[in-house]
């Protein structure tokens, strides 16, 4: 427990302005302060700060509170947590209760300090080296891949020279213990006695916690006869491997911004990335993802674009986030395929900022992209050899732990594989019924097609994906076929889209309902042969009018009878005439959907 001294002092002496400035652009307006609010998607700011009393409220989410609950909602803290991150910004020392937990915890804290300040002393020594002359073939390697002087300075990149006593000796003289230096990875042991240089002649690569302390390094070959590519510091006091994300610190603010994270592989990735604007981008650091790292990741955005190497093993490593980035609950899942022989790098030196654009905007639903490319490597396979790639997909399909998405993507797999769903589903050996399966998605969240008229469904989804539809379909004031409000809403909102061939404007554009409704709507498409569709929807279109002139139809049948009812004869004779034009357009749209009536059942 911390005292409730500390946390009065705390809350009152933290200026929350300057506090949720380091996050949100904030404009004065008024008596007000106002920005977009990170905890929502927006265009028009809703979120306002009150300086005065110290507190926060959007009125679009209607989040709201204190400096601590910004920071305990935006960093995912408890409560004591950030009181402490903030004690610390301010230089408060944080008193405890309880006398013999709080003494563990100050030995604890002053502990950790050690070390912290250790690899601090590491870091000065290898960013001073960097720019000496030892340091100029690390400077020219670092000029050549493309970093830039800002990326060097952003993240305190530096240079491992090639002496084995070096640091050894500077970590000496700044009162470090070599023996907390060695636990950390800077040093190691000889066998004669004293101690080595770990890293010698690297390139050098901090990694930073979320508060930006450096908890551990990884270092890139400069000396292409030396065996080891990487080098990185082993698990520590400090430093767990496969909880941290590279990147993070510098990106957090980037990715709050953005409403959305890039995961790529590695260091250099990262750097490029960023050097080219896509600020918002981490890596796991050359590690199999892990569920801490997603869950860490989850802390600070929602939607993640996969981006691995394009060749075999990244598409490997691909398949195998799939199901730890499925755990959390994200809400968007998208993969970013690079060309077979590119990584992140290579391709950003080739395409630049704007081949890096397109690419990100064609992105794929992961799980729909990875469906797909398994079934493309089963039909690779001579017919003999394609046992053991059902063995695969099985697993893949397995990886969601929707019972409803399983059936989904297991539909989308004999699709694409030209099979029966249920004779498929036999060779995976799975189980296709889903009654009695819950859904993992919250109810309000859980919006499925088969709520919703399939034919008004299906149409949305081809209006949506093919521009040229769009503006036929708005043109014909096509909107009025639609009887689904939601449906409706989402093709209102979407016609107010500026860029309609830009997906982030696409998703940054729409709200939070219509967004994740754009989302399921696009991914389901109508199963009809490709080189169908357009007659389908010709037909479908058709359907769809035959029904709003029945209602019209309807309709204008009470208002007949209310006519005839009060004797007015005239009033009945024209309303007849105009219904006449209804039958007629249900007579000739009837004719028209046959194809589409086909496929409706």
């Amino acid at each position: 427990m911390i005292e409730e001294s500390v946390i009065r002092t705390v809350i009152e002496r933290t200026d929350i302005v300057r506090l949720i400035g380091e996050y949100v652009q904030l404009k004065r307006r008024g008596g007000r302060l106002i920005g977009l609010c990170p905890f929502h998607r927006e265009k028009t700011p809703s979120f306002s700060v009150n300086a005065e009393r110290g507190a926060f409220y959007c009125f679009g989410c209607h989040e709201g509170g204190s400096a601590v609950d910004f920071l305990m909602k935006l960093e995912n803290l408890s409560f004591p947590e950030a009181i402490e991150r903030l004690a610390e910004r301010l230089g408060i020392e944080v008193v405890h209760t309880n006398g013999y937990a709080a003494e563990k915890r100050v030995t604890a804290k002053s502990r950790e300090r050690s070390y912290l300040d250790a690899m601090k002393t590491a870091q000065d020594y290898f960013v001073s080296s960097f720019y000496l002359d030892i340091g100029s073939e690390c400077r020219s390697y670092a000029a050549k891949r493309g970093i830039t002087d800002a990326m060097v300075k952003s993240f305190e990149l530096g240079y491992s020279p090639e002496s084995w006593d070096g640091i050894v000796e500077c970590l000496r003289k700044h009162g470090q213990s070599l023996e907390d230096s060695r636990e950390l990875g800077l040093v190691a042991s000889r066998d004669s006695g004293g101690f080595y240089a770990r890293f010698r002649n690297r390139l050098m690569f901090p990694v930073h916690n979320v508060k930006g302390e450096i908890i551990a390094f990884g270092g890139r070959i400069l000396d292409k006869s030396e065996t080891a590519k990487y080098i990185n510091s082993p698990e520590s006091p400090i430093y767990t491997k496969g909880e941290h994300l590279y990147g993070l610190y510098q990106a957090k603010m980037h990715i709050t911004r953005e409403h959305c994270a890039i995961l790529v592989e590695g260091n250099v990735d990262v750097v490029m990335m960023h050097a080219f604007g896509f600020c918002h981008t981490v890596a796991s650091m050359g590690t199999a993802l892990t569920p801490k790292q997603a869950a860490l990741l989850y802390r600070h955005t929602k939607r993640v674009y996969l981006m691995y190497d394009g060749d075999n093993a990244g598409r490997k490593a691909m398949y195998r986030a799939l199901g730890i980035l499925l755990e959390p609950g994200f809400e968007g899942l998208y993969a970013v395929e690079l060309p077979k022989d590119d990584d992140p790098d290579s391709y950003l030196r080739t395409y630049g900022a704007e081949g890096m654009s397109q690419l990100i905007e064609n992105a794929k639903p992961l799980g729909m992209w990875c469906v797909q490319k398994k079934c493309t490597d089963i039909m690779a396979l001579p017919p003999e050899l394609r046992k053991s790639g059902f063995g695969e997909l099985s697993e893949l399909l397995h990886e969601f732990p929707d019972k409803l998405a399983q059936r989904h993507y297991l539909s989308e797999a004999a699709r694409f594989l030209g099979q029966d769903e249920r004779r498929l589903a036999v060779e995976l050996g799975m189980n296709i019924q889903t009654e009695g399966a819950v859904s993992k998605v919250p109810a309000e969240q859980n919006i499925e097609c088969n709520q919703y008229d399939k034919i008004e469904w299906d149409v949305v989804h081809l209006v949506l994906t093919s521009d040229k539809r769009f503006e036929s379909f708005m043109e014909l004031q096509g909107i009025e076929l639609i009887q689904e409000p939601a449906l409706r809403a989402l093709l209102l909102e979407y016609a107010e889209v500026l860029d309609k061939s830009n997906s982030w404007d696409i998703l940054n554009s729409l709200g939070e309902n219509s967004r994740k409704l754009y989302e399921k709507v696009i991914c389901s498409a109508p199963d009809v042969p490709e080189d169908e569709l357009d007659k389908w929807y010709s037909g479908a279109l058709a359907g769809l009018t035959r029904k709003w002139a029945a209602r019209e139809h309807q309709q204008l049948g009470f208002s007949i009878a209310e006519a005839v009812k009060r004797n007015d004869m005239q009033s009945a004779a024209a309303l007849i005439e105009k219904d006449r034009r209804f039958i007629e357009m249900m007579q000739q749209s009837s004719k028209e959907r046959q194809y589409c009536w086909q496929h409706e059942g």
